[in-house]
C-alpha cells in the first residue's frame, strides 16, 4: 500500500469519525479506561440549541483557509463514503499492541445516522498543507463526548505500530497544550514513521462548543509550528461561529 494512500485514508477516516462523535481516540465499548491522575473528565454541557446538518453546513461555509478561500464542503454522504473506504482499507491492518487496535482502527463503527454533520477541507498544492474541519451535533451529548480524545487513552496507546501489505508503520500520539484559545480544547500530534525513514505528522484539535463537537485536522505546510497554528486558528474560528 502506498504511504500517500494510507495517509489520505487515515485523515479522511479521522475527520469523518470526529464528525459523527465516534473519534478514533474515544474509549471503545467494553474497554476499561486506565486510571490517570492527570486526566480531566470532559464536563457535560447543557445544550443551548439544536442544530441541523444544514445549519452546521452554513457555519462551515463561513470558514476560510490560510489564503482566505472558502473550504471545499463535504456532504454527509461524502463523510460516510470516506468511512466505508477507510474501513475497507484498514481491515487488513495488524496492530501492536493488540489492545490498541480499536484506537488505531477507529474504535466503534461510525455512522452519520442520527447525527447532524458538516465538514470542509482545504489543500494548498504549493505548500502541501491540508486542513479539515468537521462539526457534529447529536441530541445525546454523551455520545459526542465519547468522540473527544481522552488523556488516559493517549497515554496507554502513545506508541503503536501497524503492518499492512508487508509495510510496517510506527505510530506515535503526543498530547499537545496551547492549541488555539478556546477553553476545553484537547489536541494531539500523530506521527507516523516508515521503515525506510519517511515520516509524516498531523495535528488534531477538538472541543465541545455549545453541544457541537468541533474537530480540526491539519498536516503538511511550512512546519509543525505552522500546522499547529493553522489548526488552532481554524478551531477557534469554528467554535466562535457556533451559537451565534
Amino acid at each position: 500500500m502506498k504511504t500517500s494512500a494510507l495517509r489520505i485514508a487515515g485523515a479522511s477516516a479521522l475527520l469523518a469519525w470526529g464528525a459523527v462523535g465516534l473519534s478514533a481516540c474515544g474509549t471503545t465499548s467494553g474497554a476499561t479506561p486506565a486510571s490517570s491522575e492527570s486526566t480531566t473528565p470532559t464536563p457535560t454541557q447543557t445544550l443551548a440549541s439544536a442544530y441541523t446538518s444544514e445549519e452546521l453546513t452554513a457555519i462551515v461555509a463561513q470558514l476560510k483557509d490560510a489564503q482566505g478561500k472558502p473550504l471545499t464542503m463535504m456532504s454527509g454522504a461524502d463523510l460516510q463514503k470516506s468511512i466505508d473506504q477507510a474501513k475497507s482499507m484498514l481491515a487488513s491492518i495488524s496492530v501492536e499492541p493488540a489492545e490498541c487496535a480499536p484506537l488505531a482502527l477507529g474504535g466503534q463503527a461510525a455512522s452519520t445516522e442520527g447525527t447532524a454533520v458538516a465538514a470542509g477541507v482545504a489543500q494548498d498544492a504549493a505548500t502541501g498543507a491540508s486542513t479539515g474541519v468537521s462539526l457534529a451535533f447529536r441530541a445525546d451529548a454523551k455520545v459526542l463526548e465519547q468522540g473527544i480524545a481522552q488523556g488516559e487513552v493517549l497515554n496507554k496507546c502513545s506508541a503503536m505500530s501497524f503492518t499492512t501489505g508487508g509495510t510496517k508503520v510506527d505510530l506515535k500520539l503526543t498530547k499537545l497544550d496551547g492549541l488555539g484559545s478556546t477553553p476545553g480544547t484537547i489536541a494531539y500530534r500523530t506521527d507516523t514513521a516508515l521503515a525506510d525513514g519517511r515520516k509524516q505528522s498531523a495535528i488534531t484539535g477538538q472541543v465541545l462548543q455549545d453541544g457541537v463537537l468541533v474537530t480540526v485536522i491539519t498536516s503538511g505546510g511550512a512546519s509543525e509550528e505552522e500546522a499547529t497554528s493553522r489548526a488552532g486558528k481554524m478551531l477557534d474560528e469554528a467554535a466562535a461561529l457556533v451559537g451565534k
